[in-house]
């Protein structure tokens, strides 16, 4: 079986290569990240089903999204299929500053750098439209998303009055009543 066009597995070079190793080069190769098309929104909808803990939004948002901000907004495939996306856009008061509304992974997708390789993409395109920040919102609960967001630069602010929830300043009511959120801004420059 060759991989990649160069390490055939019992070839000299293959043997150094563990498994592990080939199965993780063979997965990255397989995926393709594209800017969203109207038409992908059906499918983002199919997709959302399968990933908890991420909350669905209401249909016509992922309409919105692929049809109006289909520059910031890209989904992961696997031969035709989508197994991962990023939702977001550039502030319209303020074009500098970027968000991301939502970022979703299939659950047996995750933990290959996938979401890394998405938000690589995301900020390639904020930066080329001129922003150099870059908001979203985490569930003080969900400590997964927070470090993982840390471990890409992003950091906690506080915007409002802040109370505390797992050891983690968050903001009351950001989302609504008794939805309290920490806000997490990236500087790009």
């Amino acid at each position: 079986m060759q991989l990649l066009g160069c390490i055939e597995r019992g070839s000299t070079l293959g043997n150094h290569y563990n498994d592990m190793t080939i199965k993780k080069v063979a997965f990255m190769t397989e995926i393709k990240i594209r800017k969203v098309e109207e038409k992908d929104f059906l499918r983002i909808i199919k997709f959302t089903d399968n990933c908890a803990p991420i909350p669905k939004e209401r249909n016509s948002i992922y309409h919105c999204l692929t049809r109006f901000f289909a520059n910031t907004c890209f989904v992961a495939e696997r031969k035709g299929n989508i197994i991962g996306h990023i939702l977001g856009w550039v502030s319209q008061v303020n074009d500098r500053v970027a968000y991301v509304h939502n970022i979703c992974i299939m659950p047996e997708e995750r933990r290959h750098k996938l979401a890394t390789k998405l938000y690589d993409r995301f900020i390639q395109a904020v930066k080329e439209i001129g922003c150099d920040q870059i908001y979203l919102i985490a569930n003080a609960k969900n400590d997964t998303s927070i470090n993982f967001h840390r471990s890409l630069g992003f950091e906690p602010t506080i915007e409002g009055e802040k109370i505390m929830i797992n050891g983690v300043e968050t903001i009351k009511d950001y989302n609504g009543p008794g939805e309290h959120m920490v806000l997490m801004r990236k500087d790009l420059s």
